[in-house]
């Protein structure tokens, strides 16, 4: 009963901290935001009130980015406040290892990893992409479109001149290989139309390329239905990567493979934000090693700062490091995820040596 009475005050007072800190620096965000919003594009039809639903939604997606150093920084104030209290003395003879300690102390930022997660990848996205969507229609403002695009889906080559916010295509050509990927049949259709998984293409003209003669068609309506390329797709395509869940991220990543195109920036991007828990928990790592140690002759105030300091350093070294390890010719996934295991594992150690 008394360990359990002790995780739950543990779980208690890093939660309120965390929380505390993460209010503090998001309302701060906010603030900001939203007077800098107003001062760059208020107008009568973009009121204060629409700038400030606009950084509102944005915000969640804006405290993900450095949500780690956050979470550090609530778990420093909470495991260093005990310490120079006392308190760490009583829980450490409480727990039956150093093990045991160093998951208590954890636990509470462990706890809200999931959460975390879910709403730095899925939610947050996704509000941020309606919060610039509501703005553009507010300012009267195009919203993101595709254009000059070529793909491939299986035996077709796709050039699109124009994609429409709603996923119209204008200027569509469709060149078909054959099996020996030779030019089999080429289509033209000014406009298109998204139904279903595929596309009602309007006034066709086509040409086959047969064995002896070239043979030309003419639609006034034709049904298209590819393998993969469909208005979901394009949807997906015309935004930008923060904008996206880690899903729709992936979904980019896998059409550029199927493309036999691949695009190194886009797969560091999203095994990066795969990889982003074990980063996080790094972060609870580099929060003890600061909150262990006689606070005789440093203050709790010097250890937050360093802290916060060095987590901000290591997440913008971190990041960096993926692209330059891609540069010697390391692949996406492990350019993303070496840099978030060496710290990890440096922290740990650090860890160890001051218990």
């Amino acid at each position: 009963m008394g360990l359990s009475i002790l995780n739950r005050y543990i779980l208690k007072r890093t939660a309120v901290f965390i929380t505390i800190v993460v209010l503090a620096i998001g309302g701060l965000l906010l603030v900001m935001g939203v007077a800098d919003e107003i001062s760059r594009r208020g107008s009568e039809t973009y009121t204060p009130f629409d700038a400030f639903l606009y950084r509102l939604y944005s915000l969640p997606l804006e405290v993900y980015q450095f949500i780690g150093p956050m979470v550090l920084l609530g778990t420093l104030l909470s495991v260093a406040g005990m310490a120079k209290n006392s308190e760490l003395v009583v829980i450490q003879l409480a727990s039956r290892s150093a093990y045991g300690l160093v998951v208590r102390l954890i636990l509470p930022g462990l706890m809200l990893l999931p959460i975390v997660y879910f709403i730095g990848e899925w939610a947050a996205p996704q509000l941020r992409l309606q919060a610039e969507v509501t703005r553009a229609m507010k300012l009267d403002r195009s919203l993101p479109t595709l254009s000059g695009q070529w793909y491939r889906d299986n035996q077709w080559v796709i050039n699109v001149d124009l994609v429409s916010p709603d996923r119209d295509i204008t200027g569509l050509t469709i060149f078909e290989m054959d099996d020996r990927n030779n030019l089999a049949m080429v289509t033209f259709a000014p406009t298109a139309s998204p139904i279903d998984q595929g596309w009602q293409l309007n006034n066709v003209k086509q040409v086959s390329f047969l064995d002896d003669s070239v043979q030309h068609s003419n639609f006034e309506t034709l049904n298209w239905q590819p393998a993969n390329f469909n208005a979901d797709l394009l949807s997906i395509l015309s935004q930008r990567e923060r904008e996206l869940t880690l899903q729709q991220l992936w979904v980019q990543v896998r059409f550029s493979l199927e493309q036999a195109l691949p695009d190194p920036r886009l797969e560091l991007t999203f095994w990066s934000r795969l990889w982003f828990p074990v980063q996080y928990i790094a972060m609870l790592f580099l929060a003890l090693v600061f909150s262990f140690g006689s606070f005789r002759q440093k203050t709790l105030g010097d250890a937050a700062f360093k802290g916060v300091a060095l987590a901000i350093a290591v997440q913008l070294v971190t990041d960096t490091t993926g692209s330059l390890l891609m540069v010697v010719g390391i692949t996406p996934l492990l350019a993303a995820l070496a840099p978030s295991l060496l710290f990890l594992g440096v922290t740990v150690w650090l860890v160890k040596a001051r218990l």
